[in-house]
């Protein structure tokens, strides 16, 4: 008989019984590597989207010839910037087609009374990039400094000292493919957009999961596999749940078309003015539709690796220690959304927004920050779709083994034996 308080035995049995469990020593690995990978990862590819050199056309309309300064302010803050001075002439849907055929990354507009205070505006299809907005207000502002000691005749410290200025650089969201819009206006869209998806596709993968643990635990599962195939009532599950979610985050999206069209009327109700100052992208029926094919998509595979792990698992307890290297798959691409925001053509973002694990998370903000040209989307799809057929026919392996297991804890090698079942 073992001796002490009881709450001791008791909670050298619980401990104990968690220890041992394989999926404790799987986690307790994986939670290191996962922690490593979501401090590394980003960073890593941040860095190397910061190599990248942004290619930027200048237009220079103040007739006080401001480029060679701009251009040696930015190299010499060692921003990863290739200014090119064009014609002030120019006109903007010339330029517009050259964003639109990647053939630069955008434009900066100098108006005629920029030393005035007159804003800048850049347009680009990296404008949501805060990093090189940054970069082009310090240039503008340091190269306005110089032309103003020029013309005083005087030195530069000195009219640094008794004059600050601050010329503002309106940054607005283009790809040359249609109408441009406020650099933080989209980013937050598509941020809150990737946010959503990311957590209704969780919530809900989650509820697969403990639904399948419950019936498990509960010997209900018993009666039910009697009365239909365990792949038949796995399928079920995954869609039965995936239509909840389906039908609220589609209430969701009507209503804040609703409420994005309305937007004034609403806040006037409320006693605030300056609604329509506001500026928000449009979100078409085209783009909603998108969005919902992602989530579904994305619901289902993720549904199907948690309903293998809920037929994996013998309590709550298991599934939430065996759930860990599926939540580390999922949580990976939000901690690199601003990689895609900083830069939604990229070849980082086009990886990104095509890899199964991530394309339901990142590809809608992509898309929506008009970074994806339909064939993007259609690749990525395509992609999902094949990763699903193959999540769902692993997954149903392991459930129709699994399902009816109690007691046992299957080890790594189990696993591997039931995939190999027909």
């Amino acid at each position: 008989m073992p001796s002490g308080p009881a709450w001791t035995v008791i909670a050298r049995r619980e401990f104990l019984e968690r220890v041992r469990t394989v999926w404790f020593a799987i986690v307790t690995v994986l939670g290191p590597v996962g922690m490593i990978a979501l401090i590394v990862v980003p960073a890593w590819l941040a860095a190397r989207s910061a190599d990248e050199k942004v290619t930027i056309q200048v237009v220079d309309r103040s007739g006080e010839n401001l480029f060679p300064a701009i251009a040696r302010t930015a190299a010499a803050a060692g921003a990863r910037l290739d200014l090119q001075s064009v014609a002030p002439a120019i006109e903007e849907e010339v330029l517009l087609a050259r964003i639109r055929d990647e053939k630069i990354n955008g434009f900066l507009l100098l108006p005629e009374k920029v030393l005035e205070g007159e804003s800048a505006v850049y347009r680009g299809d990296n404008a949501t990039n805060f990093r090189i907005q940054v970069q082009l207000k310090q240039a503008i502002n340091a190269a306005a400094l110089e032309v103003r000691a020029r013309q005083a005749g005087i030195e530069l410290e000195t009219i640094a000292q008794l004059y600050n200025p601050q010329i503002d650089v309106l940054a607005r969201h283009d790809t040359g493919r249609g109408e441009a819009s406020s650099a933080e206006a989209s980013f937050l869209v598509g941020y809150a957009v990737m946010f959503i998806l990311y957590m209704s596709i969780l919530l809900y993968a989650v509820n697969v999961m403990r639904s399948v643990v419950q019936e498990k635990t509960s010997r209900v599962i018993e009666i039910v596999v009697s009365a239909t195939r365990p792949r038949s009532l796995m399928l079920g599950k995954v869609v039965g749940v995936g239509s909840v979610g389906l039908l609220q985050l589609g209430i969701w999206f009507v209503m804040a078309l609703l409420l994005l069209t309305y937007r004034e009327q609403v806040l006037g109700a409320f006693g605030i003015d300056g609604a329509g100052e506001v500026e928000l992208p449009s979100l078409g029926a085209v783009d909603v539709a998108v969005i919902l094919a992602y989530f579904a998509l994305g619901y289902f595979f993720y549904a199907a690796l948690y309903a293998a792990i809920g037929a994996m698992v013998n309590s709550d307890q298991e599934a939430q220690q065996a759930q860990t290297p599926v939540v580390l798959l999922l949580i990976l691409p939000v901690v690199m959304v601003q990689v895609v925001a900083n830069d939604p053509r990229s070849g980082l973002a086009q990886v990104l927004t095509q890899v199964p694990f991530s394309s339901p998370v990142l590809m809608p903000m992509r898309y929506l920050l008009d970074g994806a040209t339909w064939i993007d989307v259609a690749i990525s799809l395509g992609i999902l779709v094949a990763s699903i057929l193959g999540a769902v026919a692993l997954a149903g392996r392991i459930y129709r083994v699994g399902i009816l297991m109690y007691g046992k804890r299957p080890t790594l090698r189990e696993l591997a034996r039931w995939l190999t079942y027909r």
